[in-house]
Parts: C-alpha cells; sequence; structure tokens
C-alpha cells in the first residue's frame, strides 16, 4: 500500500495532465474523431508488443517448456493475452482488439492505408527506422514507439510492466471516458458504434480487471528492491511523458484540420 500511494503521488502531476488534456475538447466531429484514430491506432498496435514481451519473460514460452516461478504472474499475463489478441467483437467474432480498432476506424471512414503499409512492413522484418524512411510516420508517433522498444530491449521485466501498468494500462480507463463521453455527444452516432465497443471493453477490462492486477504484477517483480522501485517509477514517468506528447501532436493535427476546413468552407 506504501509504494501504491507513493507512486499516485510521484505520477499525478502527469496524469493530471492526460485527463485534463485540451484535446478531449477538440474532438468535436466525426472529422477529428478520424484524425485521432489515424494517429492512435499506433499507440494501440505497440500496446501488443509490450504485453507480448511480458508473455516472453514471465510465462513459459520456450522449449522444452519448464514451470515458471511465479504462476500467478503467468496466469496475469496469459489472461490479458487472451483478451487482447482474441476478444469478441460486437458481432460475435473473434478478433484482436487492434483489429478491433482498424474496424472501428473503417467504419468511421478515417484512413487506414498508412497503418496496413506499416503492419505490412513490421511483418516483412523493417525496423522502425526503415519504416519511418518509407512511409514517414508523425514525430510524435515514432517517439512513442521508439520508447516503448527501447523499453522492450532492456529485457528488464519491471521496466516492461512499468510503460505497461502506468503508460497503458493504469491509465486507459480514465482517458478512454473522455472520448467515449466526446463521441456519444455528437451526431452521427452511429459511425462510432465499432468505437464505442473497442473502447467500452477496455474500459471493462482494464478498470474492473487488468489495471489491478497490472499493479500486483509490479510489486511482485520489485519485491522490497528500493533501486527497482525507483526505476519503475521513472520509467512510468517517461511513458506518461511521451504519451502526452502524443496528445499534443494529435491535438496539433485536429487544429490544423479545423483551420483549413474553416478555410474552405
Amino acid at each position: 500500500m506504501e509504494q501504491k500511494n507513493w507512486i499516485e503521488r510521484e505520477l499525478q502531476p502527469y496524469i493530471e495532465q492526460l485527463k485534463n488534456h485540451p484535446l478531449y475538447d477538440k474532438l468535436s466531429t466525426i472529422e477529428d474523431i478520424r484524425v485521432f484514430m489515424e494517429h492512435h491506432v499506433y499507440a494501440v498496435w505497440d500496446f501488443m508488443s509490450l504485453l507480448k514481451a511480458l508473455q516472453v519473460e514471465l510465462t513459459g514460452t520456450t522449449i522444452p517448456w519448464t514451470p515458471q516461478y511465479n504462476p500467478s504472474l503467468t496466469r496475469f499475463i496469459n489472461e490479458i493475452v487472451l483478451a487482447e489478441e482474441s476478444d469478441i467483437d460486437e458481432a460475435g467474432n473473434y478478433m484482436s482488439h487492434f483489429e478491433m480498432y482498424l474496424d472501428a476506424m473503417d467504419q468511421a471512414g478515417a484512413n487506414t492505408l498508412k497503418i496496413s503499409q506499416f503492419i505490412e512492413f513490421v511483418r516483412y522484418g523493417n525496423n522502425l527506422a526503415e519504416i519511418d524512411d518509407k512511409i514517414k510516420l508523425n514525430d510524435a508517433v515514432m517517439r512513442f514507439l521508439r520508447f516503448t522498444f527501447d523499453v522492450i530491449e532492456s529485457g528488464k521485466p519491471h521496466y516492461i510492466a512499468s510503460a505497461f501498468t502506468f503508460g497503458r494500462e493504469d491509465l486507459i480507463p480514465d482517458m478512454f471516458f473522455q472520448i467515449v463521453k466526446a463521441a456519444e455527444e455528437k451526431e452521427g452516432t452511429d459511425a462510432y458504434s465499432k468505437l464505442t465497443y473497442y473502447l467500452n471493453r477496455h474500459i471493462e477490462l482494464d478498470g474492473d480487471d487488468h489495471g489491478p492486477l497490472a499493479l500486483k504484477m509490479i510489486a511482485e517483480l520489485c519485491g522490497d528492491d528500493e533501486q527497482k522501485w525507483n526505476e519503475v517509477i521513472e520509467i512510468a514517468k517517461d511513458a506518461l511523458r511521451v504519451r502526452i506528447a502524443l496528445w499534443d501532436a494529435i491535438a496539433d493535427e485536429i487544429s490544423k484540420n479545423q483551420e483549413t476546413f474553416a478555410e474552405v468552407v
């Protein structure tokens, strides 16, 4: 409990910045939602790499298999993988949350060409720098992705768990409530049904179940090691900083789009 309260105090300024970010007030039209999704989709994608890195570190993925030292962490990670990689969409089909998000983008009329190209380049073994040379991602998106993979490449489970828990899982419920509220208050809500379903699934899973369990994972990985707890805090702050920078960039893109539309009208 003491560590949890300490972490909350340390991260509160960053979390408040995200909860009250001006981006949410800019999500006023379907065009704004499209711009948001076209940038945010990369965070939906790289979340799975953080999760898979934890699965490699904390569950039995080698052959021949051997039992793990902490079955409760194994269970937790495998439960999240099950939900994130093969959840049930609004039509009852098994689908990853990333694929659900792509469906929601299609329904809302967002452009999925760049993210589809990105995935194909990843599939064929291109690294982030090579992909950026080919399709020129937004700078804030690239910084966000680089941070994620720098953390993964550290090979330190408590680093990965910190980015996963405080930069993603623990943050998602509050963040997504804001977006769902903005979407539902606007006209043409049929265009958001798949997005609303996706967001509600995250709220349900992350707020009620995954978030609290992720905090227990941090405690298990750090134990009484003060250095590890301090490193967890630093990684968490960095994760929140790159998320804020991503939100800043998306807000700027929406503003530019709104100005362009106003000039045309």
